[in-house]
């Protein structure tokens, strides 16, 4: 659980989805770092799929206050913080499957899978077809070094 703290301390860095509920949802008075960990695990698990609204629900907060949590915690408002849980998501899915783009922009929330590629781009300067591209080929490269 430490590392994942300190992701969340970088919270750019690559966000894995992760399996814990550690802390479910019972962080009302819980530290920093706990707050920080709980509203990240619950980003991640659902895909960055939620609302603010549906993520002050399920704390017990109210939407506003969660808001600026959002932005003392990690410098981000709660779109951008939410957006690159996706990102981080996305790029995970494209590495590490062989999902289509428009399932993993489906499984992240997106109606349109345009709109996915579109933010994709913004974040990661570069398509998600390309990303996976990229990818695939310096995983070959580093299975198959060419013998001097």
């Amino acid at each position: 659980m430490i590392a994942f703290t300190e992701l969340l301390h970088k919270h750019r860095e690559k966000i894995g989805k992760s399996v814990s509920r550690f802390p479910s949802n019972d962080v009302k008075y819980a530290s920093r770092d706990s707050q920080s960990c709980a509203i990240m695990t619950y980003l991640a698990v659902n895909n960055g799929n939620v609302t603010l609204q549906q993520m002050a629900d399920h704390f017990g907060y109210q939407k506003n206050y969660l808001s600026r949590l959002c932005k003392k915690l990690f410098d981000l408002d709660f779109i951008h913080l939410r957006l690159n849980i996706r990102m981080n998501l996305a790029s995970e899915h494209l590495r590490l499957t062989n999902m289509s783009i428009n399932e993993i922009s489906s499984e992240l929330g997106y109606r349109e899978s345009s709109t996915f590629i579109q933010n994709f781009i913004k974040a990661k300067h570069m398509t998600p077809a390309s990303y996976r591209n990229l990818y695939q080929k310096q995983q070959s490269e580093n299975a198959h070094p060419e013998d001097p």
